[in-house]
């Protein structure tokens, strides 16, 4: 007998179709599974053939034939399980073939016959809904991914719970009413508890507006994590497509559950400096989702940046310009967004406390020559701003709070967000193109003249100086002026200049 059922796998962050046909004829009893399976497929032999026993139905004694199509695309996790386990039951007579048409699932299984989650079951999910199937089945633990997803899905425990489902065919999902698809954003941490710091408070506020690359720089202890944890506060809200987004390669980086469903709240990533390549930029033998990747719609921050492989830094060239990074396996390709907020912080030499005023610095000049430069000029021209963070005064410390909060921070970025909105600009000003940055960064003369002398004093490459108009631009939103003035060029200058003023 034959049948044919319809699934989905993950190729990198997005859902392909995989049809599993299953075929039993006479011949010595055992599984073949052909189709361009990876060895984690063929292991579901053995899962099968003691799920179905388990859940109280006979195993055929027969050659079990299953083809997994298309058989070009190669086929990797256990989303196969269900539906291959399925078809074999379908071609035994528990049920007939109309039963699964039309109807796709995905879904591992235990020995017992349950059902576990999967990762990467929302981009499948929603591929399925987008194909037009009538109905969905999928893994009880992957019942918040399915509320995102919407459509007639339905969750089962069981491979017996989900026969039942095809035999009833629902013409509607019975999810759970009172989940709801969307978290709210969790309390974060204030910039109010941060003592003094006014300047770099001003500086993440520019930065936040304009999604510009930041690196703080100052000794250790003057509060730079603090200051960095707190970024996605003040951060403009996430649209739906940037939670849906942001839902997806969580799915697929295997954060199944809760923390699946859609939350406000952007991400922050701060990997520890000893991280490989493969882990900041993803990779591997399946390619997987890597910290910038995990990091899209949120917010990046390297601590102690210059303690970082070097070759690991510089593999942050592309991924910054083109706002995507793509890995190219056995012919395939695989293709990553990261569009993140980029933050660094790092000391000014390898103890911490040059330039420091009450404690003497103890490094050669070679040595801070050294660790400067593992931040190459490359990476430095593709960082809009620096800010070098001072030390906390006493009574900054101790007296009341008085400066910035991030009520009033995130305030001052909507503000921007919506004057520039204004102006018929979307996006970030970080992200204006070419000619965007020709039409919206336009100077008047006395500010060409500012800019020419700046040029060539600080020695500006082409793209520093496209970044500084985008900065002064972000600056500009921020007083609420359609024009840029040479008081917004000089700010700019300073963030990106601050050493060389």
């Amino acid at each position: 007998m034959y049948s044919r059922i319809n699934s989905s796998v993950c190729f990198g962050i997005e859902g392909m179709s995989v049809y599993v046909e299953t075929d039993i004829a006479r011949g010595l009893p055992g599984i073949n599974i052909v189709g361009l399976p990876s060895t984690m497929v063929m292991e579901a032999r053995e899962r099968i053939k003691s799920a179905v026993i388990n859940s109280g139905f006979d195993f055929p004694r027969g050659r079990i034939t299953v083809n997994l199509t298309p058989a070009s695309l190669r086929k990797n996790g256990s989303c196969l399980d269900l539906p291959m386990a399925v078809g074999i039951l379908c071609c035994s007579g528990y049920f007939s073939g109309h039963m699964c048409r039309g109807w796709g699932m995905i879904g591992e299984l235990s020995l017992d016959g349950r059902v576990l989650g999967v990762d990467g079951a929302l981009p499948m999910m929603l591929h399925m809904v987008d194909t037009g199937l009538e109905g969905i089945v999928v893994p009880e633990a992957n019942r918040s991914e399915a509320v995102i997803a919407g459509g007639n899905i339905h969750t089962a425990s069981s491979l017996a719970e989900c026969v039942d489902i095809l035999k009833r065919r629902p013409k509607e999902a019975m999810l759970d009413p009172g989940i709801e698809g969307t978290k709210k954003a969790p309390e974060t941490a204030d910039f109010a508890d941060i003592a003094g710091q006014e300047n770099a408070k001003r500086a993440l506020v520019v930065a936040a507006a304009g999604r510009h690359g930041i690196l703080l720089k100052g000794s250790p202890g003057c509060g730079k994590t603090m200051l960095a944890r707190r970024m996605p506060g003040i951060m403009p809200g996430m649209s739906e497509r940037e939670m849906l987004e942001t839902a997806i390669i969580r799915s697929v980086d295997g954060h199944s559950g809760e923390e699946t469903e859609l939350c406000r709240v952007r991400p922050f990533r701060a990997p520890h400096h000893s991280i490989g390549r493969a882990g900041l930029i993803g990779g591997g033998l399946h390619p997987v989702p890597g910290e910038i990747t995990m990091a899209h719609n949120g917010v990046l921050f390297l601590d102690e940046v210059c303690e970082f492989d070097r070759r690991t830094i510089e593999g942050l060239r592309q991924p910054l310009e083109d706002k995507a990074i793509s890995h190219t396996r056995k012919g395939e390709t695989y293709r990553f967004p990261c569009n993140f907020q980029l933050m660094m912080a790092a000391n000014p030499c390898p103890c911490g406390f040059l330039g420091d005023r009450d404690r003497e610095c103890s490094c050669s000049q070679a040595d801070i020559e050294r660790y400067k430069r593992r931040l190459s000029g490359p990476i430095m021209d593709r960082i809009d701003m620096c800010i070098s963070m001072e030390k906390v005064t006493y009574g900054e410390l101790t007296g009341a709070r008085s400066g910035l909060d991030t009520l009033t921070m995130r305030t001052q970025v909507e503000a921007a967000g919506a004057f520039a909105a204004s102006q018929g600009r979307s996006g970030y000003n970080s992200e204006l193109t070419a000619r965007d940055t020709e039409i919206h960064c336009r100077l008047g003369s006395k500010e060409t003249g500012f800019m020419n002398s700046a040029y060539d004093k600080f020695n500006m490459s082409p793209r520093a100086y496209a970044r500084t108009l985008k900065v002064a631009r972000t600056i500009a939103d921020l007083d609420a002026r359609a024009s840029i003035n040479t008081e917004h060029l000089a700010e700019a200058l300073g963030y990106r200049f601050e050493y060389d003023i």
